[in-house]
C-alpha cells in the first residue's frame, strides 16, 4: 500500500508581524521508524536540491515502508524570493557578510531573533526537533566538485556519507553563529541523532545530473535506514576522504585567458590529459595545461574568492599563480 503524501505548512511569524508559511511534504508510511528530513535552500542561491528532494518526495510516496519522510525543497523562502544566499545581502556581497542572516547558522532558531532566526525556530519546533536523521542540500559554485560533508569520527554522521554515493567527503567543522547557534547537520550530530550535507555544484542553476546525484544519495539514505526496500545504488564507485590524501594543484604558470577542455569536476583525468589553454595577452600565443598526475577533478576553472557571488570572480583570465585545476591522484 503506498504511502501518504501530504501538502503542509509551517507557519513563521516574521519580526514585523507579518506570517511566513513554508511549504513541505509530509510523508508517512503508517509504521513506526526513522524520520527523515530532506531540506534544501538554506541559501537561495542554491536550487538544484529543491528539484532533488522534490523528485525524493515522489519516490518515497510509492516506495516508503518504515518511517516518515518530512520534505522541504524551500528551506529558505525569504532568501529564494530574495535571489541571493541571505536575505541580508547586496549585490556581490560574500556569504561572510551576512548581518546574521546566515540561516545555516542559526539552528535551532530564535523566536524573538531575526527574520532568518525567526524561520529557523518555526522550522525546528514543528519538524526538525522531532526528526532522527537529516539530508540537507546546499550547492558550491561550479569550480568544486559536488561533495559531502559529515562529522569524522561520528559514525551515525559517517554511514550516511558512505552510503550517499557522492566521491568526495570533507570533515565537518563545529562552525557556530554570532549567537552561538550551529548548522542543521551539526545540531542533529551533537544530539546523538545523524546529520549529513550535500553540496549539489553548481550554485544559480538546476542542473540535471546534480538533481539525479541528490536524488540517489537521498534514496540510497533511506534504503540504508531500512525505510525502502532495495539495496543502494552507486556505493561501488570510489570515495575520497578530503583529510586522508594529498591533492595535486594545477597553477597558472602565465597571466592569460584560461580556455576549458571538455572535462568537469568530478571527471578522471589521465597523466597528460589536456585540461585546456592559456591565451598569453602579449604574443597571443597558446600554452597548453594537462594534467600531472591520472586521478579525479576536484576542482576546476580559473576563479578566486567570492566566485560563488561575484561575476568578476568567476571570469576566466587568469593571473599567473592562480588555481586551474585540482585532482585527487588516484588509479583508473
Amino acid at each position: 500500500m503506498p504511502a501518504s503524501l501530504q501538502l503542509e505548512h509551517v507557519v513563521a511569524t516574521l519580526s514585523c508581524g507579518e506570517e511566513l508559511r513554508i511549504p513541505y511534504w509530509h510523508i508517512r508510511s503508517g509504521r513506526g521508524g526513522p524520520q527523515f528530513l530532506v531540506l534544501a535552500a538554506q541559501h537561495g542561491n542554491e536550487v538544484n536540491g529543491c528539484e532533488a528532494s522534490r523528485r525524493f518526495g515522489r519516490v518515497a510516496a510509492d516506495a516508503l515502508v518504515r518511517g516518515d519522510v518530512y520534505i522541504i525543497p524551500f528551506g529558505n523562502l525569504l532568501a529564494l524570493r530574495h535571489r541571493r544566499s541571505h536575505i541580508s545581502l547586496k549585490a556581490e556581497q560574500p556569504y561572510a557578510e551576512d548581518e546574521g542572516h546566515n540561516m545555516n547558522r542559526t539552528w535551532p532558531g530564535d523566536a524573538d531573533g531575526n527574520d532568518t532566526e525567526r524561520v529557523s525556530f518555526a522550522l525546528h519546533q514543528a519538524i526538525v526537533e522531532h526528526c532522527t536523521h537529516v539530508l540537507d542540500f546546499h550547492a558550491w559554485s561550479r569550480f568544486s566538485a559536488t561533495g559531502a560533508i559529515l562529522r569524522r569520527g561520528y559514525e551515525p554522521s559517517e554511514a550516511l556519507g558512505r552510503v550517499s554515493a557522492i566521491r568526495f567527503i570533507h570533515p565537518g567543522t563545529v562552525k557556530k553563529g554570532p549567537r552561538g547557534h550551529t548548522t542543521l547537520g551539526g545540531l542533529l550530530n551533537d544530539t546523538a541523532r545523524a546529520g549529513i550535507t550535500i553540496e549539489l555544484a553548481p550554485q544559480w542553476a538546476v542542473v540535471e545530473r546534480e538533481v539525479r546525484r541528490g536524488l540517489r544519495a537521498a534514496t540510497n539514505i533511506a534504503k540504508q535506514l531500512g525505510m525502502m526496500e532495495g539495496e543502494p545504488e552507486g556505493t561501488d564507485a570510489p570515495q575520497f576522504y578530503l583529510d586522508e590524501v594529498d591533492v595535486v594543484e594545477v597553477r597558472a604558470e602565465h597571466e592569460g585567458l584560461f580556455v576549458e577542455a571538455s572535462v568537469a569536476t568530478w571527471d578522471y583525468v589521465e597523466v597528460g590529459q589536456r585540461l585546456g589553454h592559456i591565451m598569453l595577452p602579449d604574443t597571443l600565443e597558446v600554452v597548453e595545461i594537462t594534467a600531472p598526475v591520472a586521478g579525479y577533478l576536484l576542482r576546476f576553472g580559473a576563479h578566486r574568492r567570492h566566485s560563488d557571488v561575484a561575476l568578476p570572480a568567476m571570469h576566466p583570465y587568469a593571473d599567473e599563480g592562480d588555481l586551474l585545476a585540482t585532482i585527487v591522484p588516484a588509479e583508473p
